[in-house]
C-alpha cells in the first residue's frame, strides 16, 4: 500500500487535535482532554499539547518546539532496523511547526535520517506564525 495506515508512526507538536482525530481517536477524547476530564486522550492531564494513542503509533504532540523531530527520527530509524534499510515496511511522520523550523535539533535529524536512509517524512506546516510571531520577523528564510 502506498498510503499511510495504522502500522506507521505521526508525531507532531501543537496542530496535533485532528491527527489525533485521524488517528483513531474522537471527538469526545479531544473535548474531555481540554476540559481536563479523566476520559480524555490523556487522562484529562495532558490538555492541547499531548493527545497520545500508542495502540494506533500515535505519539501525539510535543510541547518543547521542535522536539518531535528526534522521536520522529527515532521511530524511523526503529523501523529500518526492524526491517531493513532497503525495504522498509512503514514511515515514521514527523510535523512540525515554521516555528520549529529555527530549531537546531530539526536540521540535525533531517540531516541524520537523509545520511541514515531511514523511512521519516518532515512535514513543515507553516501557517506564517511560530508562536504569534511572523516567520518574517524570526527567520531570514521566511520560504521554509
Amino acid at each position: 500500500s502506498k498510503a499511510m495506515n495504522f502500522d506507521d508512526a505521526v508525531v507532531t507538536g501543537y496542530r496535533d487535535h485532528v491527527w489525533h482525530l485521524c488517528r483513531g481517536g474522537t471527538a469526545r477524547d479531544v473535548f474531555a482532554e481540554m476540559m481536563g476530564k479523566s476520559i480524555g486522550a490523556s487522562k484529562g492531564k495532558g490538555g492541547s499539547m499531548h493527545f497520545y494513542n500508542s495502540k494506533n503509533l500515535w505519539f501525539g504532540g510535543n510541547g518543547i518546539v521542535g522536539a518531535q523531530a528526534s522521536i520522529g527520527a527515532g521511530l524511523a530509524w526503529k523501523y529500518s532496523l526492524a526491517n531493513g534499510k532497503q525495504s522498509p515496511k512503514n514511515v515514521a511522520a514527523c510535523l512540525y511547526g515554521d516555528g520549529a523550523a529555527n530549531q537546531g535539533q530539526v536540521y540535525e535529524c533531517l540531516n541524520m535520517t537523509a545520511l541514515w536512509k531511514v523511512p521519516c517524512i518532515f512535514v513543515c506546516e507553516n501557517n506564517q506564525f511560530g508562536m504569534g510571531t511572523a516567520i518574517s520577523r524570526s527567520s531570514s528564510c521566511p520560504n521554509v
